[in-house]
């Protein structure tokens, strides 16, 4: 028999857990629901496939519901009825109704066993085929339970302070919090977790705190964040430990150099990303726990360099988008709408995956005919009531006008859109959308820039002329700003110490990869030293959600007006992998999916480089050292450019090239 999987309709497995994910954040004890729509599955799935089979096939139908049935020729079957198909065309049709879940089926047969070829039937004459995960293939999966991977995992030391016992485990974890033989029978124990020593041992400001109800001596907490461990009880040392949960991605890319506090930089990104790499890309693991869509936007670059995982990147990305009709931005922020748009274009362009872009197309164009509902009358957009505009966190001139960072991102969004819409065979979108993109390009160069600035402004309505990096970044990364512009930008506004500097890991990504793009690789370098290397002067086993070098002491927990708000392992400041593997290594796609690609290496400070970047069919090793340059690639399409000259590299084989 074929291997069949678990079917449904096409992103309820998405929905389904990410209504579970974003229902289970706490705060200080309090449970802490989103603000914006959390959208449920169907109740209820209708599939089918037609085939001709040119031999006997027993096709026998199960699901996760009683309520269903399957149904060939006009005859209904109950779940678990095994049906013998003779020669022929068949239909076989399931009908599954599940309220407190998802519905889902599984067919055992041959060609009748149920994969990505049976589809749903969507009930307007626009049937697609049916959402399915490699990770349920068996029957007695149950996709409704996330599948993850578990590891015992101990303290690394355990110490008398504040009348109760620290746990320590040695780094940033996540997991099932256990205590086992306790000596209390049915009591409840307050616990109090912290990313730092100092906040677990301050059980008012806690983040994440509960009580363990002990039945019979054992008690099992769900899943959490934490390094550090305290229970105030001094009169019992308790058998406590965690399951570490996770799920086992392999690290394809890897980096090394001659610099130790660098490749430490490179180990402690992968492990924060690790952390976050759950049902889909999370922010952090400690306070929200929640998809949001620019972190994710983050996450699917360092992802590409470092596990390439494309299964993640399309959960995230349904994820995020919910249910039609769209009715607010992806977690309320404009930008993160056009990070999502932008995001599916550099997802083909990594992965080659077109059948993706097809089956989501639709919710891009909805996600279009949203944001053009909300422009003014110049087609530039401007905050309305409800949106969030966020870009980083930074001070603004901006007085819910159009700021020029978002136009930016909406020009990319539309170019993004044109390139998907001529994926999908839908030429009129494709024409329109860049025509838009040509349009609002126009628009930003002739409102937003200052020539006696030599940047583009905040907001040309407020009449101010503030400055900021973070639109200037965006028109250099995404060819908004010609030659000219971008050399003014350089000097007046990048190196220019009297523009405030980025303090976010997030808005670093950009900035880096701007630098990088125009060569300024120094820049990248140093920034890497100085403030991913701060945070490991500071003992950190995982990248913050925000670093100022200036703070001291319990200054760095600080967020959001919270003594210990701050996430200390936060998926936006892994970075580091994306910009080491594409400008150091240098191995970028020219093409879809690396059917063609360029590897330009650059040694920039370092002794030696060494390392690997993964495609989707394969992996490319560079090693450089200052006297020669070595490549082997297990796939074809290759370019080395290295001084000026090009060589043609053939999978297989090592090509050495003396500097």
């Amino acid at each position: 028999m074929k291997q069949a999987k678990w079917i449904w309709n096409y992103g309820d497995f998405e929905l389904y857990h990410c209504m579970l994910l974003t229902n289970r954040r706490t705060v200080v004890g309090v449970m802490k629901p989103p603000m914006w729509r959390v959208d449920e599955p169907s109740c209820n799935l209708y599939a089918y496939k037609t085939a001709v089979i040119d031999k006997t096939e027993t096709v026998t139908f199960h699901s996760n519901s009683p309520q269903s049935c399957m149904q060939i020729g006009g005859v209904i079957y109950n779940p678990g009825t095994s049906v013998t198909l003779t020669e022929g065309e068949y239909t076989v049709k399931v009908y599954v109704h599940k309220r407190d879940g998802f519905p889902a089926a599984y067919c055992e047969g041959d060609v009748f066993a149920t994969d990505e070829t049976w589809l749903c039937c969507a009930f307007d004459g626009n049937d697609k085929p049916v959402g399915t995960n490699d990770m349920y293939t068996e029957l007695s999966d149950d996709p409704e339970v996330f599948k993850f991977s578990y590891e015992r995992i101990y303290p690394c030391s355990v110490e008398k302070a504040a009348g109760g016992r620290l746990y320590d485990f040695g780094k940033e974890c996540f997991g099932n919090i256990i205590l086992e033989d306790v000596q209390l029978p049915n009591s409840e124990i307050p616990v109090f977790c912290g990313e730092s020593r100092e906040e677990a041992l301050d059980p008012p400001n806690a983040i994440v705190q509960f009580k363990a109800k002990v039945e019979n001596g054992y008690f099992k907490s769900s899943p959490v964040a934490f390094r550090y461990i305290f229970i105030p009880l001094s009169s019992i040392e308790l058998k406590l430990s965690a399951d570490f949960e996770y799920i086992p991605l392999e690290d394809k890319g890897a980096f090394r150099c001659s610099d130790e506090t660098v490749n430490k930089i490179w180990d402690t990104a992968s492990y924060t990303l690790h952390l976050n790499a759950r049902e889909g890309f999370f922010d952090g693991i400690k306070r929200d726990r929640w998809i949001w869509s620019g972190d994710a936007y983050q996450s699917y670059f360092v992802n590409y360099y470092l596990m390439n995982d494309n299964d993640i990147v399309r959960r995230t990305t349904l994820m995020l988008k919910g249910s039609e009709p769209m009715t607010h931005h992806i977690n309320t922020i404009s930008d993160y709408t056009f990070y999502w748009i932008i995001g599916i274009w550099e997802y083909y362009f990594y992965t080659g995956d077109k059948d993706f872009v097809i089956k989501i197309y639709d919710k891009m164009c909805s996600a279009m005919n949203f944001i053009m509902g909300r422009l003014d009358e110049n087609g530039l957009y401007a905050a309305r009531k409800g949106d969030w505009v966020f870009i980083d966190w930074a001070n603004f001139d901006n007085d819910s006008g159009p700021m020029c960072a978002e136009q930016i991102l909406l020009f990319k969004t539309y170019e993004s859109m044109a390139k998907c819409a001529e994926l999908a065979g839908d030429a009129f979108a494709a024409e329109k959308y860049g025509s838009l993109a040509e349009k609002i390009c126009g628009f930003i160069n002739e409102l937003y820039w200052d020539e006696e600035k030599g940047a583009y402004v905040d907001d040309y309505k407020t009449g101010n002329r503030n400055v900021t990096r973070h639109a200037n970044i965006f028109a250099i990364l995404y060819g908004v700003a010609d030659e000219k512009k971008k050399a003014r930008i350089i000097n007046d506004v990048i190196k220019n110490k009297g523009i405030a500097p980025i303090t976010t890991p997030y808005f670093e990504f950009f900035e880096l990869d701007a630098m990088c793009r125009i060569g300024e690789y120094k820049y990248m370098t140093d920034m890497l030293k100085s403030y991913w290397g701060g945070m490991l002067e500071l003992g950190a086993t995982s990248f913050w959600e925000e670093f100022d070098p200036n703070d001291t002491g319990l200054e760095h927990y600080k967020m959001y007006s919270s003594k210990f708000g701050k996430s200390l392992c936060h998926a936006w400041s892994s970075s580091p992998i994306y910009l080491l593997g594409r400008y150091a290594l240098g191995v970028y796609p020219t093409s879809a999916g690396y059917k063609t690609f360029e590897i330009k290496p650059n040694i920039m400070d370092y002794e030696f480089i060494k390392g690997t970047v993964p495609t989707p069919d394969g992996n490319v090793e560079v090693e450089m050292t200052k006297d020669f340059v070595k490549v082997v690639s297990e796939i074809d399409g290759g370019t080395l450019i290295l001084d000026g000259k090009t060589y043609n590299v053939e999978k297989g084989t090592a090509l050495y090239v003396n500097r």
